[in-house]
């Protein structure tokens, strides 16, 4: 009798639960049923993000487009053709915009802040070390190759950064990012004459070494923004 009760218990617990409807599960909760986004905050200390983007715009565009100041001085000291002079511009602004896939690699990896703080570090370096050079060649490797990727390096940070800050308000803080390269161009070719002039051109290159050193504070405001949890859209999965 035992083992005919028992085998009725079990037919009709199986029967109930074929009866018994399709219930719906949720995801899993907690962490699952939420996503880390990091929100553009259009203000606040983006504004100040803002402004150091604008001046490592204004101190690096700036500080290539003045470079003419000083080619006849190249050329009388290193005894060399106006061609030799002018390729050291040319590979630093070729590498300048060349190293851009680069950055933006290195950038996905460490870091905008980071990378602009390194590249502004190479870019001051090459620069100040190419005042000491006993010849065109080497200055083609300095100030050309090696000062052209840094200040790719810094560059590129500062038009991604306005991106990850701003999101309303992109076109506009992008356009007074960019406007930068205008306001270099206008100011540090009088600034550049000055300097040579004054202290000779090695000694204005170092100087404004200096002053392109100055991207590395610009580049600390560049504060990762902090991600904010927000809740997923969760749907409901049917279990048959």
């Amino acid at each position: 009798m035992t083992n005919k009760s028992k085998s009725k218990s079990k037919t009709t617990s199986v029967a109930e639960k074929e009866k018994k409807p399709p219930t719906k599960v949720s995801e899993p909760e907690d962490d699952e049923e939420y996503d880390y986004i990091k929100i553009p905050p259009d203000g606040g200390f983006g504004w100040v993000v803002l402004v150091a983007c604008f001046l490592i715009n204004m101190i690096i565009d700036g500080f290539l487009y003045a470079f003419g100041a000083i080619s006849d001085d190249l050329k009388s000291h290193y005894k060399c053709q106006e061609w030799a002079v002018s390729l050291v511009i040319s590979l630093a602004c070729s590498c300048y915009l060349l190293s851009a896939p680069l950055a933006s690699a290195l950038c996905n990896k460490w870091g905008c802040r980071l990378i602009g703080i390194i590249g502004g570090i190479i870019a001051a370096v090459a620069v100040a070390a190419s005042v000491f050079v006993p010849n065109i060649q080497l200055m083609w490797l300095l100030f050309g190759f090696i000062g052209g990727i840094g200040m790719g390096l810094v560059y590129l940070p500062s038009i991604v950064m306005v991106g990850y800050y701003f999101d309303k308000k992109r076109a506009i803080a992008t356009g007074i990012v960019t406007a930068g390269t205008g306001i270099g161009s206008i100011t540090f070719g009088p600034l550049s004459r000055f300097l040579f002039d004054r202290f000779g051109w090695k000694n204005g290159l170092l100087i404004l070494a200096v002053i392109l050193l100055g991207c590395v504070i610009c580049c600390a405001f560049m504060q990762p923004l902090k991600p904010v949890r927000k809740r997923r859209i969760m749907h409901d999965v049917e279990l048959s």
